[in-house]
């Protein structure tokens, strides 16, 4: 696609950018972009399995072993628990199995919990399932889920597809998340305060809204010629297509001619992008004739 206008001295084109930059390689990044799928290469490298080994790892990092502790011992983990067996002297672990309806011992530690409480903290935490993971985590992490829609073309979003894409209930689901830690958000922003946790759930949602213009290819690119010279260009530029005549009125067009954004006109030839002014202008006067 191209789209063309001219008001004397400016020619102004707009069109695809079919060479696009990859917001998540090729730029700085705020958050990590972790996602899962077998046919599509998205986000950001990583090494996690999976998002149990996620979730792990986010816990080990960020949440002290009394934290994780205290939340089995208080009975907060539905199918998770930390008992002190009086008969054997020891500090007993237990998941329990919802197929067989049957509670099992999972690790067992001599003593008293101070002597053994690194080992059944990182016993915990290998144990616990992924929901209580993830509320161990969120405490200290930004964490939102990454839901992928495959129809036609490619989009992604912190939000559910369903009810608001066609065939959703068959074409869309969760492939990642995306997240930033303590680290990430006091390097950001100096402190972690409930501001500085709205601030980077806002970026991150901001990072997953560029990465679906780029995987749905809303990427666009423009020329603006003066008395037939290349005055302004940029390539490159995420968002619909609306923002995108919105700032190059508002940055690139004088007062006088802001207006052109709105009478432009599609030029169908697949061969826009390299075509320069006399060209474009010959395919104006032909559209006009």
């Amino acid at each position: 696609m191209s789209m063309v206008a001219y008001k004397a001295p400016y020619l102004l084109q707009i069109m695809m950018d079919d060479e696009p930059l990859n917001p998540r390689t090729d730029y700085d990044n705020f958050g990590h972009m972790a996602c899962w799928h077998r046919r599509y290469n998205l986000g950001d490298e990583h090494n996690f399995e999976d998002t149990n080994e996620l979730f792990k790892e986010l816990v080990m990092n960020s949440v002290s072993p009394d934290t994780v502790i205290d939340y089995v011992k208080s009975g907060k983990a539905d199918s998770v628990k930390l008992e002190y067996d009086r008969a054997a002297a020891s500090w007993e672990i237990r998941s329990y199995d919802t197929h067989f309806k049957k509670w099992y011992d999972e690790a067992s530690f001599p003593g008293k919990l101070e002597a053994n409480r690194q080992e059944i903290f990182e016993s915990l935490v290998d144990t616990l399932p992924n929901p209580d993971l993830y509320l161990l985590a969120a405490e200290k992490n930004i964490i939102l889920p990454l839901n992928l829609y495959d129809h036609s073309m490619l989009r992604m979003s912190t939000g559910s597809f369903l009810g608001r894409a066609q065939h959703a209930e068959w074409d869309s689901g969760q492939v990642g998340w995306i997240y930033a830690t303590p680290e990430d958000m006091e390097k950001e922003y100096g402190s972690l305060t409930p501001e500085s946790r709205e601030k980077a759930e806002a970026l991150l949602k901001s990072e997953v809204e560029s990465y679906d213009c780029y995987l749905s290819g809303q990427c666009y690119g423009f020329r603006l010629y003066e008395n037939g010279e290349e005055t302004d260009s940029c390539w490159g530029f995420l968002g619909s297509y609306s923002d995108m005549r919105k700032e190059i009125a508002s940055q690139s067009l004088p007062e006088s001619h802001r207006d052109m954004v709105d009478h432009l006109h599609e030029v169908t030839d697949t061969v826009t992008r390299y075509k320069g002014y006399e060209d474009l202008m010959e395919d104006l006067e032909e559209m006009e004739a």
